[in-house]
């Protein structure tokens, strides 16, 4: 179980191609399509493990998939794909406008600090020092991201495998 999560800013044409495959095949197609375009770019931020973390501390320790602010920041939006192995959740341009200004208003790592500690779940494996410092570290270019996706007008993938 890798648990490695991305972020990749998608132009409407990428969004319309992921959407035009197969649900079963859209994991694999981001995989080899997106990510190996996409990769290392500044059209891609990569959470690493830290993704989960960040989750528990926008939903002030708790975990919270809704669709909305602030807890659609990393994991939630559209599915597009939700397997049991694999998920891809869609954030449109209207989310991500909601999002850069949350996020210009409410320092993320702020937010982490605060809520780390929060967070209840016994499965999560890294409540202890290091893993807060992980998941700061990952979390510190989240908002340099969704600005350069709002300013290329793209929409925002998140991956996660299982």
């Amino acid at each position: 179980m890798s648990r490695l999560a991305m972020l990749y800013a998608l132009d409407d044409s990428e969004v319309n191609k992921l959407r035009s495959m197969p649900m079963a095949e859209r994991y694999d197609y981001m995989l080899n399509e997106i990510e190996e375009k996409l990769f290392d770019t500044p059209r891609s931020c990569e959470l690493d493990k830290a993704w989960e973390g960040i989750q528990y501390c926008l939903g002030d320790g708790k975990w919270n998939d809704e669709n909305k602010i602030p807890t659609n920041i990393v994991f939630g939006g559209e599915f597009l794909v939700d397997e049991d192995d694999d998920v891809i959740t869609l954030k449109n341009q209207h989310d991500i406008e909601k999002i850069v200004e949350y996020l210009r208003q409410n320092n993320l790592q702020e937010l982490i600090r605060n809520n780390f500690w929060k967070i209840e779940n016994e499965s999560f494996r890294y409540k202890d020092d290091d893993g807060l410092e992980h998941t700061l570290g990952w979390s510190e270019e989240i908002l340099s991201f969704y600005e350069n996706a709002l300013k290329g007008n793209y929409q925002v993938i998140f991956t996660v495998d299982f």
